[in-house]
């Protein structure tokens, strides 16, 4: 092991050069039989001439038998073509058939051999070829894609292992690469005879091509043992061959019914395999990246082997002739092994998600109408009507079906902006910076259910990070970056789907709160532009009436004018004060009014004023209050004294004024303009107004919100 951890990349160049020379060894086997330069194929149960290098047979022409050199002929059948020995129902068959292929075999080693074949006239007529070495070029497309597979699977598969030598997942999809290759060798042979192998040759590659799968099934079933939960412990992993291997010694012996039992066998391992998956996903909840690790993973062994049963295993069970030939249906296999690499590899799983979806749900489709498809045909059905009742039949059950499912498995992650927008701008309009603050981390919380959501001054770009673990949002307007992490309650990851549609909603967010500044750019600008026409026509004109006034009574009544208009004007501005300044302009303003009038006044409050700013809107309103208080007191009950008590805290201020003088029952008080506006005023801020009266005294309490 020490050795793999230092040298991966020579172990992985010897296991090529290894892999290599097996298929150099498999490419020199199957050159090995004589070769007559024709190529024959089955047909509507017939052998047919697909290829004719010599132009000995015209391509198309029917073949009824062989001839020695000897003068021993033979009759050739389909089944003399085919190149899966489990297609033969029974074993007397199969042996059979091997007979017949050592017959043939002897044939092309005495010599010259006759073809017998039928004109298109139906006469027969009889080629004589003298049988040669077969060149290299002969070999098919499919011979070469064979090995191309299997040796690709081959080495993703080691590449993984030495990668991850110490993880037993690794070692089992080691195991898996081995057991394809040892599988395709065998299988390349059979497939690409010219016409005949011989028969023991024949039987010992059908054998250990038998063999290979039988592993290949155990392989799998192991890797969802181990990965991404190990489910048991390794040495419990020795005991799987119990599960396979006395099956395939009964077949190679001839102790079943009929060869068709290994299959059975065969699908017996992948539906174990999908039982252990079943329990990964059930040990996995709760950890959104082996969730994914394992959604890929199941979707790569379920496409690639799906494919591969559908078109080769699954007709061979109804009797019917393979969808594909097998040297190009083992390609299915390299989907899983692609796949599985990137699984085990942890890569990206988060951007294949929503498209491993697809796969499966496009896999349910297509295998339904197929396993339809044959039940009808097995049931009787001829192959037009059982095709169209199936397409009939999945159409009306699978699509519906099939869409409710994506809208419960994918699509209620992300909500429709459109739903959105209502929410979006009352956030952007929300006056209150921490309200605004909190209602939108809420609806972040809302869409994502992350686990952990928190303020990240760091986030520079919107994004998925940490394998999908964690999703970044970038600050819009005066809202700060977010990094959330673990979504949906920790049963998923974040997707780029999600990272896209987190940039858009903060761009949506940015554009309506650029609105919202634009808005209220306007309206300050309105408020300056009613504040310069105030103090410039009407100031001006109070100015002058307080010089015509001075020394009469009015004057009084036009400077108290004068200052409500400076008030107002002060509330345009929109200019934030501190509540200490406030609380001194206010306090310099009662005790030059109070001196005015003979009247004492008594201003207290804390020293320990909290550190906070009025709203332009909030002083003027207490302002006026203040001062209508203050007047009432001075100009109806002509007191001695005015006490001012003003407390204050981070959430509320409170300012209580009390007087002596001529004090009349509140509850006698006629309920004028100026009372009702001052109680208006106050509850426009959540503020109250209240009356209460002592002995010759009486007191009012203002109190407002601070917030």
């Amino acid at each position: 092991m020490r050795l793999l951890h230092k040298r991966p990349t020579y172990l992985l160049l010897l296991l090529w050069l290894g892999c290599l020379a097996v298929c150099a060894a498999t490419v020199w086997l199957a050159l090995q039989e004589p070769w007559l330069g024709v190529k024959m194929a089955a047909e509507g149960g017939k052998v047919r001439v697909v290829a004719d290098v010599a132009q000995h047979i015209p391509p198309g022409s029917e073949v009824r038998r062989v001839i020695s050199a000897t003068g021993v002929a033979l009759d050739l059948q389909a089944t003399d073509m085919i190149e899966n020995t489990d297609y033969f129902p029974s074993y007397a068959k199969k042996d059979e058939f091997f007979s017949r292929q050592s017959a043939m075999s002897a044939m092309l080693h005495m010599g010259e051999v006759g073809i017998v074949w039928v004109t298109k006239e139906g006469a027969e007529r009889t080629a004589l070829i003298e049988p040669r070495p077969r060149p290299l070029a002969s070999l098919s497309a499919m011979f070469w894609f064979t090995l191309l597979v299997v040796s690709t699977a081959f080495m993703i598969a080691c590449w993984v292992f030495l990668l991850r030598p110490q993880d037993w997942g690794a070692r089992m999809f080691a195991l898996t690469g081995l057991t394809l290759l040892i599988g395709g060798i065998t299988a390349a042979p059979m497939s690409e005879r010219a016409l005949a192998l011989n028969g023991a040759w024949f039987s010992a590659l059908d054998v250990v091509n038998s063999l290979s799968a039988h592993l290949l099934g155990g392989a799998i079933v192991a890797m969802f043992l181990c990965y991404p939960r190990q489910l048991v412990a390794p040495r419990t992993l020795c005991w799987l061959p119990l599960l396979f291997l006395p099956w395939w010694l009964t077949d190679v012996f001839h102790l079943l019914p009929n060869t068709g039992e290994t299959l059975v066998a065969i699908s017996s391992l992948m539906l174990l395999a999908f039982i252990s998956g079943s329990v990964q996903w059930r040990f996995t909840r709760g950890q959104p990246l082996e969730r994914a690790a394992l959604r890929w993973f199941m979707l790569s062994v379920l496409l690639g082997c799906s494919l591969f049963t559908v078109t080769n295993v699954v007709p061979l069970i109804f009797d019917m002739p393979a969808l594909l030939p097998m040297g190009y249906a083992i390609g299915f296999f390299l989907i899983m092994y692609v796949g599985i690499a990137l699984g085990l590899r942890r890569y990206r799983l988060f951007d294949m998600d929503e498209w491993a979806y697809r796969v499966f749900l496009w896999v349910a489709g297509a295998t339904s109408v197929i396993v339809l498809d044959s039940l009808l045909i097995f049931s009787g059905a001829t192959q037009s009507a059982s095709l169209g009742i199936s397409l009939l039949v999945c159409g009306w059950l699978y699509f519906p079906l099939r869409q409710w499912l994506w809208q419960r498995i994918v699509s209620r992650h992300t909500p429709n902006f459109e739903s959105l927008l209502p929410e979006l701008s009352a956030i952007a309009f929300t006056a209150s910076p921490n309200e605004q603050l909190a209602r939108w981390g809420s609806l972040l919380k809302r869409i994502f259910d992350p686990l952990e959501i928190r303020q990240d001054a760091t986030v520079k770009k919107s994004g998925v990070i940490e394998e999908g673990l964690s999703l970044q949002i970038t600050g819009c307007g005066k809202l700060p970056a977010y990094s959330l992490r673990y979504a949906g309650s920790g049963a998923r990851l974040f997707s780029t789907r999600d990272a896209v549609f987190a940039t858009s909603l903060g761009q949506l967010m940015e554009q309506i709160m650029s609105g919202r500044t634009s808005y209220e750019q306007g309206v300050t600008q309105e408020r300056l532009r009613i504040g310069r026409d105030m103090h410039d026509n009407i100031g001006a004109r109070l100015l002058k009436l307080i010089h015509l006034l001075r020394g009469t009574s009015n004057a009084e009544v036009a400077r108290d004018a004068m200052k409500d208009l400076r008030t107002s004007v002060a509330a345009l501005d929109a200019q934030p004060v501190p509540l200490r300044n406030a609380l001194a302009d206010w306090r310099a303003e009662a005790g030059s009014r109070c001196e005015v009038a003979e009247c004492r006044l008594q201003w207290q409050q804390s020293d320990e004023l909290p550190a906070v700013e009025l709203h332009p809107h909030t002083k003027s309103t207490l302002e006026s209050v203040l001062r209508e208080v203050i007047t009432n007191a001075l100009k109806h009950a002509a007191p001695s004294r005015v006490n001012v008590e003003i407390v204050a805290d981070a959430s509320r201020l409170r300012a209580c004024v009390e007087n002596n003088g001529n004090i009349v029952d509140p509850l006698t008080w006629q309920d004028g303009y100026g009372l009702r506006n001052m109680r208006g005023r106050l509850e426009e801020l959540g503020g109250n107004l209240s009356i209460a009266t002592g002995k010759n005294e009486v007191k009012l309490t203002i109190e407002i919100p601070m917030t």
